[in-house]
């Protein structure tokens, strides 16, 4: 029977012992860098989501009302009421600087538009004919 183990046998073992531990932390650092950017990758998504929710809020009607009366449609005849919770907006006489802005404004706001009609009167004007839901 063996008396004593040979000390190179015992520095043998600590260094292959050194190795699987190097190797090992090596691989749980790369997991870690992994998993950071990730992270930074979701934050940088989460602040995306949160700015376009910013942009993208809901509608209120005091803000639908005063785009509507505002001196922009003075001359486009126009007229809107509110019927079972829908917007129904009716204009006679658009010119295109009145329409492009309206048309903006209003796709640009998360509303449901449920119609929208838009007819040619003249070479410079529009008659237009939406209904919208907040």
């Amino acid at each position: 029977m063996i008396r004593t183990i040979h000390p190179l046998y015992l520095l043998g073992l600590m260094f292959i012992l050194l190795l699987t531990l190097i190797w090992q932390n090596s691989k749980i650092e790369s997991e870690i860098s992994f998993e950071l950017n990730k992270r930074a990758d979701e934050r940088v998504m989460a602040k995306r989501i949160v700015d376009l929710k910013k942009v993208m809020q809901t509608a209120h009607k005091g803000q639908i009302d005063s785009f509507l009366d505002s001196s922009l449609f003075a001359g486009a005849e126009m007229t809107h009421r509110v019927k079972n919770g829908r917007y129904i907006i009716n204009a006679k006489s658009m010119n295109a600087r009145q329409l492009q802005s309206y048309l903006n404004r209003i796709l640009n706001m998360s509303v449901k538009v449920m119609q929208l009609k838009v007819e040619s009167k003249s070479d410079k004007h529009v008659s237009l004919y939406m209904e919208i839901s907040l």
